[in-house]
């Protein structure tokens, strides 16, 4: 443990590519005296499979105990592991003995985090061999890309998805930080820090509030007190941009089922911007690239389906099941001089044929929006391209 430097530096964040409803971390507890109570907090959906899923560690400090800076430090592989809620935790032994039941997976033992300035990474890596790639080849090795530079191969291999990043700082001079990750601490005698996003997603990571670290009683202040498998507590804390997409900005969603062209010859597209965080409310369906002044209403169902020309239409209905039609008060929308359209949902009123419902979190919704069209001067109608949201 280093000498407190009794200040805060939190720099500025390089925009990292937005990753539809990608897991991303939510609180973070590296550093504490003695044997560390070190875990990691990562945000899913309940029932989600951990495969893929990996935290990397990446040395920020040239004195540092494992390696000179951009050495990958650690690579923990998360596979074969399910989260039980909406959170899973990767933990060191001793947070699994302070904090009995809310560590997932604690089998990489103590002191998983190196007390000096790092960046964190959660990655998603599909491909088993390559996870072990990067446990046997890149750990212990400069994976800056090119060497020398602020980037790593985290960002640049295109094997490797990268969901959520953190830089933590223990206030030497020189330390080196990757990839445009924000950077947090030191948080007084506490090194480098320990951080939580403001309640949790779609909130923002505290820059003035930390993870308390005290095991006598006495709190570090101004602190939140640990809380891993739960919801992160609401303060008055200063945020800073996150570099993962957790709500607020960003593409929401998976397009699936392939739309015809419309009488524009584009094809009508469906997209959200918001958040898939049910419990925030926050979620506006986007529709484009229609034909100019053309009237049109979303869709939703709980189920995928695929019909082609229904009722004479000249595009696809990729819903099945029960499908409910926005077309309330205010819903039924023109797309006007630039061809484009939005609505801004409520969630808790989710149309349905028997009425509405509520989107819960752990369900998997479908989007489209049905438009009209003419060719050649014949009346028809069109749809966008379908849009799968899986809410948290």
């Amino acid at each position: 443990m280093k000498l407190s430097k009794n200040f805060v530096h939190v720099a500025g964040t390089l925009a990292f590519a937005s990753i539809a409803q990608s897991q991303v971390m939510t609180e973070v507890r590296i550093s504490t005296s003695g044997v560390d109570q070190e875990y990691v907090e990562i945000q899913g959906l309940p029932g989600q499979s951990t495969d893929g899923l990996m935290v990397l560690v990446v040395e920020g400090d040239p004195a540092g105990a494992t390696g000179g800076v951009g050495t990958l430090d650690f690579a923990y592989d998360l596979a074969g592991d399910v989260f039980t809620n909406e959170f899973y935790v990767l933990g060191s032994s001793e947070a699994a003995t302070a904090f009995p039941g809310d560590i997932d997976n604690a089998s990489y033992g103590d002191n998983m985090f190196e007390n000096s300035s790092a960046t964190i990474y959660l990655v998603n890596v599909p491909d088993p061999i390559k996870r072990q790639d990067i446990i046997q080849t890149w750990a212990g090795t400069d994976i800056s890309d090119p060497v020398g530079s602020l980037t790593t191969r985290i960002a640049t291999d295109m094997d490797v998805e990268l969901l959520d990043a953190v830089a933590f700082w223990d206030g030497d001079a020189g330390d080196v930080f990757y990839d445009g990750a924000p950077e947090f601490g030191p948080d007084g005698s506490f090194l480098p820090s320990g951080i939580i996003r403001d309640g949790g997603c779609p909130g923002e990571w505290c820059t003035d509030v930390f993870v308390n670290f005290s095991t006598n009683g006495n709190p570090n202040p101004p602190y939140a007190d640990p809380s891993p498998n739960a919801i992160n507590p609401t303060t008055s804390c200063t945020t800073t941009a996150s570099a993962g997409s957790c709500g607020g900005s960003g593409s929401v969603g998976t397009p699936y089922c392939s739309a015809n062209n419309n009488s524009t010859g584009s094809i009508s597209a469906l997209g959200a911007s918001g958040t898939p965080l049910a419990a925030s409310n926050d979620l506006t369906l986007e529709a484009s690239s229609l034909p100019v002044n053309s009237f049109g209403f979303f869709l939703a169902s709980l189920d995928s389906g695929f019909v082609a020309n229904p009722g004479g239409s000249s595009g696809n209905l990729c819903l099945g099941g029960s499908i409910g039609r926005y077309v309330g008060a205010g819903q039924i929308k023109n797309s006007g001089t630039t061809g484009a359209f939005s609505l801004a949902l409520d969630l808790t009123q989710v149309p349905q044929p028997t009425g509405f419902v509520t989107v819960a979190a752990g369900e998997t919704w479908r989007f489209q929006a049905w438009h009209r069209d003419a060719v050649a001067g014949s009346a028809t109608s069109n749809f966008t391209n379908g849009l799968e949201i899986a809410f948290l």
